[in-house]
């Protein structure tokens, strides 16, 4: 019995163990699933857990191709998915699946550490290049006009040229440099960078009008190393913009509202009132010294006492609220996205209509966007893009704002019957009149751009990409002014009105294809490589073709065709511009322990601008890194980063029109022989014109402190252009006025500085704060002769009131010449003036200017915070600008050199010299004389200004959750809130500045 037991046992116990294991095999199921990006990059190393009642039952790590496969237990109820730098993901288990599919989205402080160059992008730490990124979370926090003001809020050494005529015109497209000027001219855009859409070069109107929602990334290249890709169109740098990716899996719809209120800034204009300005005309002499008896002075004494009258009677019309009405703006996107990891899907469409401050200024925006993404991007990939814009906008047609600064408190605009009083002091014509009429300017633009990307995986480390892009823009300007303007006065009435037409169709072709080959060499991949090889094309058009008809009977004139003839002596305008640049280039990078790097690169292109001769050229950078923070003498320090690097390269540059070297022809009408149209060059040849090259040197140190609480980089920089295309006179018996040649050289130099850090990085409460500076100087190494000549043709111009630029070998592009004085001479209200040897006089000499400051700061930048206070955020920016010298051109103009006949700042009443003894900084209050450009109008500017002011807050999810609705964030801000600066002067002269007021909503479903 004992030993059949012992057998029965021997046999009982593995059978139970056995059909255990089945029992808990029978209860478990096996699931795979794939982890992507939301930009379609498959995951490696992503941690899955199965989760039932917060206890971990299984879990499993996702493969290079980011598939995973889990032996999950029946009782699982929930997966879970968490990743460095990318947001966790959850997915609810059901029974009868057996396939998931995780698309996670990078996590904000994550995405500023990559560097998107629109080729391939660089992780910071291995990168050489000295860049700027702009994430989404920091755009969404901050308020502006346009997407160029938000640039210019973050990144240091991007600076937005001010225009002090055109303010806040929602027209008017600044100007703009990054790391100073590199051509002598100066507001034709020849210093623009390049911007870089979606991997598609793209017009800055474009950009303008990109609604900040709709971004995902901003990227800005600033050195060679950075812009090596882009060959001759980077000289002056490179703004990569990517849009928000499409997300696959359940559509999702998001909204995106802004509505902004703008008011006039005149805060500025500090006009007499006027009672003030009576007394000013008094004391100017204008109604005699009321001493005489002649006929003449009683005539001028009794218009004195009608407008004393009005004036007691109270009469003090703001004439600059005139033209001036609230503008309104509202800006909508509305998204919808979806799709497999395999198929996804993305359509938006936007429209903004803008409103601008003065009466008939708008600008109105519509677009369309729409992105295919097909494959798999650890495979094969394919991407469509399409874009469709169309902007309408309308500029004022009734005069300039300063037109109303001028006119006499004491006139009021309209009779006593309602109708236009057009009887004003001293027969000012009444503006209003104008602004009456049916006079219109008008802009339309439309731009059809698609592009195709691809990117194939063709064997482990090596793809092969490409991209075609082809873009089209058609404008169409058109102005009509009404035959009843008085700007017709002095013509007949049948040459009275007219319509200037302007049309012009651009079109883009590129097409861009490289290699990119990655290799980890030794133990560990201590060596890497990385070599990129490719070439890019491109083919650009331009054809343009206008007239202006006169002869409009009717001030409702809304066609042409009801012009009555062409102007008399003109022709046909137009033209037609063709160009094509063909490059490649060869990128290597080598990686040591990811300590060291060395970046190097080469690059040749071609141009159809220039001759034979010269028609391709040789670039290269060369660029070296060191990550200190990773040495072992720095383990466990305070320093998270510490990274050093450097590099040289030289770019070249093409900023001329394609026939400065190349020999066409254009029909002349006016040339007609025997029945047959003549042709003449279109400009003096010069076959030998060369590339414009720029050697740019930049070192640089990144750092971070504190486990990350403390971050920021430090560049210097050193930027030569040599070679630079300058006008040059000619004979005239050549036919021409001048030509192009190889000439000037230009150097700029200087640093910049970031600083950010999360001063609370604690729940509820959190906060960070930054700081940028930047520093440029410019100095001009060698100029023309015709520039020569040119300055000598403006000092022997006697009558300007305002300085022009001089340039000068040695000296600052952006230097202020005038003549050095020594002030108001107490005695007799005159001013005396200091020549360069030292001597005192009071005779002005324009030969004897010299230099009183630059108008470039010494230093500026922005400033600002985000803080949060559970779902409650308020963010601020502020920016600055220390140390430039500005020609004040409200005391040249509306102080001294006044016409009492207008009216004029306070100052000329209060602050002008009036007897023997005053020591005052302007002349006799009765002189009217104009003054030449002196010392005594130059003021150094410190300004501190508002841009940015935003409370946000979050809806708790709580009140909507029973709606399919994942976040609605509601937002108050003000922009251009305020603006103080060391110089009083009148800011806005033809559209005034303005501060906006916005109500933002968001909601993603």
């Amino acid at each position: 019995m004992t030993v059949n037991y012992s057998l029965h046992k021997l046999l009982f116990y593995p059978l139970m163990l056995c059909l255990g294991f089945s029992s808990a095999f029978a209860q478990r199921k096996t699931i795979t699933g794939t982890i992507h990006s939301c930009q379609g990059l498959p995951l490696e190393h992503a941690l899955v857990k199965a989760i039932h009642n917060r206890q971990i039952l299984a879990s499993a790590i996702s493969d290079g191709k980011g598939n995973f496969l889990m032996s999950l237990p029946t009782e699982s109820s929930l997966l879970a998915v968490h990743l460095p730098g990318y947001k966790d993901d959850t997915i609810r288990v059901t029974q009868n699946r057996d396939t998931y599919h995780f698309i996670l989205n990078e996590r904000a402080e994550q995405i500023n550490e990559v560097v998107v160059t629109g080729y391939v992008n660089k992780h910071k730490e291995s990168y050489t290049g000295a860049s700027f990124v702009i994430d989404s979370e920091t755009l969404s926090k901050q308020v502006s006009t346009n997407l160029l003001d938000m640039i210019r809020n973050n990144v240091p050494g991007f600076e937005l040229t001010t225009n002090n005529i055109q303010g806040s015109n929602p027209n008017q497209i600044p100007d703009m440099i990054l790391r100073g000027r590199s051509t002598f001219v100066e507001g034709d855009r020849t210093n623009l960078p390049l911007f870089i859409l979606d991997g598609v070069e793209t017009d800055v109107k474009t950009i303008f009008n990109l609604q900040p929602s709709t971004i995902r990334q901003v990227s800005v290249l600033k050195d060679a190393a950075a812009t090596t890709y882009y060959g001759s169109k980077a000289a002056n740098g490179v703004v990569v913009i990517t849009s928000q990716p499409t997300v696959g899996g359940k559509l999702q719809v998001t909204y995106d509202g802004r509505y902004q209120l703008s008011s006039a800034d005149l805060s500025s204009y500090q006009l007499l009132n006027a009672a003030e300005k009576l007394e000013y005309e008094r004391m100017a002499g204008i109604y005699g010294d009321f001493k005489s008896k002649s006929k003449s002075d009683l005539e001028r004494q009794k218009v004195y006492y009608e407008k004393l009258d009005r004036v007691k009677a109270g009469v003090n019309t703001s004439w600059l609220n005139m033209p001036l009405r609230r503008g309104i703006v509202h800006h909508h996107n509305l998204s919808f996205m979806g799709g497999t990891h395999l198929f996804r899907y993305q359509l938006m469409g936007g429209y903004s209509k803008t409103d601008g401050v003065m009466t008939n200024s708008s600008r109105n925006t519509a677009s369309l966007y729409i992105n295919l993404i097909y494959g798999d991007w650890s495979k094969f990939f394919l991407q469509y893009t399409g874009r469709l814009e169309n902007t309408k906008s309308n500029d004022v047609p009734y005069g300039s704002f300063s037109d109303y600064a001028l006119l006499n408190p004491y006139d009021i605009p309209y009779k006593a019957t309602g109708e236009l009083n057009d009887e004003l002091s001293f027969g000012k014509a009444n503006p209003l009149y104008e602004k009456s009429l049916s006079s219109y300017i008008s802009n339309r633009d439309q731009t059809i751009s698609n592009s195709l990307r691809m990117r194939w995986n063709i064997w482990k480390g090596l793809r092969l990409e490409g991209l075609a892009a082809m873009s089209v823009t058609d404008n169409r300007h058109e102005s009509f002014f009404s035959p009843l303007s008085q700007r017709f006065n002095h013509l007949e009435n049948l040459k009275r009105g007219s319509f200037d037409m302007m049309h012009s169709h651009y079109t883009d072709f590129s097409f861009n294809i490289f290699a990119v080959w990655n290799k980890g060499f030794g133990s560990r991949y201590q060596h890497r490589l990385h070599l990129t090889m490719g070439m890019n094309l491109q083919a650009t058009e331009q054809n343009s073709d206008g007239y202006t008809a006169i002869g409009v009977l009717t001030d409702k004139a809304d066609h042409v065709s009801m012009a009555a003839t062409f102007a008399e002596g003109a022709s046909p305008q137009g033209g037609k511009d063709m160009s094509r640049m063909l490059g490649g280039y060869l990128n290597v990078q080598y990686i040591y322990q990811n300590k060291y790097f060395l970046d190097a690169s080469f690059r040749r292109e071609g141009s159809s601008k220039f001759g034979s001769s010269q028609r391709y050229a040789p670039f290269g950078m060369l660029g070296l890194g060191w990550n200190i923070h990773k040495e072992h003498f720095l383990n466990d320090s305070f320093i998270n980063l510490l990274k050093l690097r450097g590099s040289t390269g030289v770019v070249g540059s093409v900023n001329f029109h394609p026939y400065q070297a190349h020999l066409a022809y254009r029909y002349q009408p006016d040339l007609i022989y025997n029945n047959h149209i003549g042709a003449v060059p279109m400009a003096l040849v010069n076959t030998h014109l060369k590339w414009e090259r720029t050697i740019k040197r930049n070192v640089g140190i990144d750092f971070a402190l504190f486990k990350d609480r403390l971050s920021g980089s430090i560049d210097a920089y050193l930027n030569t252009t040599h070679d630079l295309v300058m006008t040059v006179a000619k004979p005239g018996h050549t036919g021409f006025l001048n030509a192009k040649e190889n000439l000037g050289k230009i150097q700029n130099s200087g640093f910049e500085f970031s600083l950010r850090g999360r001063i609370f990085n604690g729940n509820p409460v959190g906060m960070n704060a930054y700081l940028t500076l930047s520093h440029n100087r410019n100095r001009i190494v060698k100029i023309s002769d015709y520039l020569r000549n040119h300055n000598a043709e403006n000092i022997k111009q006697g009558n300007q009131r305002l300085p022009v630029p001089l340039y000068a070998e040695g000296e600052s592009l952006t230097a202020l010449k005038v003549m050095k004085s020594a002030g108001i001479n107490p005695t007799n209200g005159k001013e005396v003036f200091i020549k360069k040897n030292g001597e005192q006089t009071y005779t002005y000499d324009y030969n004897e200017r010299q230099v009183m400051g630059d108008t470039s700061p010494t230093v500026q930048g922005t400033s600002g915070f985000t803080t949060n206070w559970k779902d409650f955020s308020l963010s601020l920016t502020l920016g600055y600008r220390l140390g430039a010298n500005v020609y004040n051109s409200t005391l040249a103009t509306k102080v001294e050199g006044a016409d009492p006949l207008t009216n004029v700042d306070r100052r000329v009443f209060y602050n002008r010299w009036r007897q023997m003894g005053d020591e005052t900084r302007f002349k006799h209050i009765a002189s009217q004389e104009s003054t030449p450009p002196t010392s005594r109008f130059v003021d150094t500017e410190y300004t501190l200004e508002g841009t940015s002011l935003m409370l946000s807050y979050d809806i708790p999810a709580s009140l909507y959750r029973m709606h399919p609705i994942k976040q609605i964030r509601v937002s108050l801000s003000m922009g251009q809130f305020f603006y103080l600066s060391t110089i009083k002067h009148e800011r806005g002269l033809a559209y005034p500045f303005a501060h906006i007021y916005e109500l933002s909503l968001n909601i993603k479903i």
